[in-house]
């Protein structure tokens, strides 16, 4: 029989679990509370710790991120998502910000008890990334703000006064630029290929048509046209084939004989041909042998004992004099929101890279000597034969080695976008 808890959070915490449960509509759903990031990865949530206390910001957090976690869960398909997904980093993130706004409000629509719930977790975002002393539009994310915005028009609601800050400064933009288009947003919230669609004309809209990639709509008609063509050639005979062939052979037979003949004539005229090419080439006199491929360049012509000229106008900057705390701490953030699909994947490729630089330790001894610790292994001989001596052991000293690891990033303009984010998300 366990124990009952005394953590007078855990109730809450399994209440919630079930809850999330039901409303995910996946009793399956593997629940979990931890510091780490919130998020979901297959059938695993983690949601955020509550601890002991049970606060009222760190209830109403859980709640919100819940609800708001087990909406996508239940209104998002990850093939149709992935199906529609722009090639672009910026147009990706208008992308995910739209989807994520969208399984938010019909989560709203269908249970509307969610939404105050979602409204507190955006809340107390925003309040973590320091929205509500922004006051630029350059400062303020556009995904963010076009989510923030989606929601809005879809559930009609307020949103706190953070994210209201951040969606007022782009929304002239916005609607300036894809106003048209948000027009048939009720339309599309339902079906998530309609709304990927309608995800997609707002990012060209916007003027990130260019990260679009290729029209997956277009890519299946062309295939299902391919797949038509394909069918249609094998079920019509060619009209210069063998059936036409026959009927000519059968209608004269000496003709075909002919053809025959001259066939087989032309058949061994090219047989011909090419035994006196290969005899020429067999021939060919030593002199006039084809020259050899030159020799590979070599791999570096590098000074081996090449120095550093001088180091006089080299600047080293540190990151807190680029940016402020506040810029920082947002830049951390977006590069959290990035791992968090590949969280788990991280986790177990960090533990098997930590095994692998781990320096091993291997234990020796010395046996057979007259003092140290008694070898238990070798006592057998001693009972058997009790004038034998009694046999001693002694651990020999090891010298283990030290794992050092250096990371070298390159974070010149050719990595700017997607290239430096994943060698940041390995760091």
């Amino acid at each position: 029989m366990s124990k009952p808890s005394d953590n007078p959070a855990d109730p809450f915490k399994k209440a919630l679990a079930e809850a999330t449960k039901v409303m995910a509509n996946d009793p399956d759903l593997n629940v979990s509370y931890s510091v780490d990031p919130a998020g979901k990865s297959g059938d695993n949530m983690r949601l955020p710790q509550v601890s002991r206390r049970m606060t009222r910001d760190e209830v109403l957090l859980a709640r919100g991120t819940a609800d708001a976690l087990a909406m996508h869960h239940r209104y998002h398909d990850a093939a149709t998502h992935a199906k529609y997904a722009p090639s672009g980093d910026m147009a990706r993130d208008l992308y995910e910000a739209m989807e994520t706004a969208r399984c938010e409000a019909m989560g709203a629509r269908d249970m509307p008890g969610t939404a105050g719930n979602i409204d507190a977790k955006i809340g107390a975002e925003a309040k973590r990334m320091g929205y509500e002393g922004i006051s630029q539009m350059s400062d303020a994310p556009l995904p963010v703000a076009a989510g923030y915005l989606i929601r809005h028009l879809a559930t009609g609601r307020p949103l706190p006064q953070g994210a209201d800050n951040v969606m007022e400064l782009w929304r002239g933009f916005i609607e300036q630029q894809a106003g048209t288009t948000l027009e048939n947003l009720d339309e599309t919230l339902s079906d998530q290929s309609e709304f990927a669609r309608f995800a997609r004309r707002v990012i060209d809209d916007l003027g990130y048509g260019d990260q679009l990639g290729d029209d997956p709509d277009q890519s299946d008609d062309d295939d299902q046209d391919a797949a038509e063509d394909g069918q249609d050639e094998q079920e019509e005979p060619d009209s210069n084939g063998d059936s036409d062939n026959e009927e000519d052979a059968e209608a004269n037979p000496e003709q075909s004989q002919d053809q025959q003949q001259d066939s087989a004539e032309a058949s061994v005229n090219t047989d011909d041909m090419a035994d006196e090419e290969m005899g020429e080439e067999a021939e060919m006199p030593e002199g006039e042998a084809p020259l050899e491929p030159p020799p590979p360049p070599p791999a570096s012509e590098a000074d081996p004992n090449y120095t550093v000229f001088t180091p006089d106008f080299d600047e080293e900057i540190a990151a807190e004099d680029l940016a402020d705390p506040v810029e920082l701490e947002r830049l951390r953030a977006y590069l959290d929101q990035q791992l968090e699909p590949l969280k788990g994947a991280v986790g177990r490729l960090a533990n098997k890279l930590q095994r692998r630089l781990q320096a091993q330790q291997n234990r020796s001894w010395l046996f057979d000597l007259e003092e140290g610790i008694l070898d238990a292994g070798r006592l057998a001989r001693v009972v058997a034969n009790p004038t034998t001596p009694l046999s001693f052991k002694v651990e020999k000293d090891t010298e283990f080695r030290d794992t050092v690891v250096t990371l070298l990033l390159d974070n010149s303009g050719s990595m700017r976008g997607r290239p430096i984010s994943i060698a940041a998300i390995c760091a």
